[in-house]
C-alpha cells in the first residue's frame, strides 16, 4: 500500500536522470562537502534504473522519461553556449519550460563513498547524499527533500536498530543506502 507523506502532485510530470555535480555552481541547492570529486563510472546509470524501478513500484507510470528530458538539456546547454555561467535554478527551469512539464524532479548525487571492507565488517562504513528537487516550472518553485547516510553499527546508534536489521544485519553499499534514500524521498515528495 503506497502511503506517499504528501499528495501526489498534479499536473504532467517530468523526471530527469540523476546528475553528479562536482562544482557548487551545479546544484540547485546548498553545497558541496569538496567540489571536484564525482562518483565512479556506471554510478548514475544505476541510480536511473533504480529510480525508474522505484517510480514503478510507487505506481507513478505518466510522466516524461529521462531520456525525454535530456532531449531539452541539450537544447538548454545549446541556447546558454557562449553566455556567461547561468546558475543551475535558471538552467533546469529553463529545461522544465522546454519540456513543457507542470513538474520537473531533478535527482543529484551530492556525495558517494562506497564501503571498505564487506558485509560482514568494514573499515569505513558506505555512505551517500542525494538531492531531490521537484520544481513547479509554472509557478517557478522549489521543493527540496535531502537524503544523507553513513551507515553506523548497531553499538554507535541504536536508534538505527531497525534500519539495521531491515538489512540483513549486514555492511551494505552506498548502492543500497542510495536505493533506500530514493524509496523514502519519492514517497516524501507524493512520487
Amino acid at each position: 500500500m503506497r502511503s506517499a507523506a504528501v499528495p501526489r502532485p498534479e499536473g504532467k510530470l517530468a523526471v530527469a536522470g540523476f546528475s553528479n555535480p562536482v562544482y557548487n555552481w551545479q546544484i540547485l541547492a546548498g553545497y558541496l562537502a569538496e567540489e571536484g570529486h564525482p562518483v565512479p563510472d556506471g554510478t548514475v546509470e544505476t541510480l536511473d534504473a533504480v529510480l525508474v524501478d522505484t517510480l514503478a513500484r510507487h505506481q507513478v507510470f505518466d510522466y516524461i522519461t529521462p531520456a525525454a528530458v535530456k532531449q531539452c538539456e541539450d537544447v538548454v546547454v545549446f541556447e546558454e553556449s557562449g553566455l556567461p555561467k547561468v546558475s543551475a535554478w535558471k538552467y533546469w527551469l529553463g529545461v522544465g519550460k522546454c519540456i513543457q512539464a507542470d513538474y520537473l524532479l531533478v535527482p543529484q548525487i551530492t556525495y558517494w563513498r562506497e564501503r571498505v571492507g564487506s558485509d560482514a565488517g568494514v573499515q569505513t562504513p558506505a555512505s551517500v547524499a542525494l538531492d531531490f528537487y521537484l520544481i513547479d516550472v509554472k509557478n517557478e518553485r522549489m521543493t527540496r527533500s535531502r537524503y544523507e547516510e553513513t551507515q553506523e553499527s548497531l553499538l554507535e546508534n541504536l536508534f538505527t536498530a531497525r534500519k539495521f536489521a531491515k538489512r540483513g544485519g549486514k555492511w551494505v553499499t552506498a548502492t543500497r543506502l542510495a536505493s533506500d534514500g530514493i524509496e523514502e524521498k519519492l514517497m516524501e515528495l507524493g512520487l
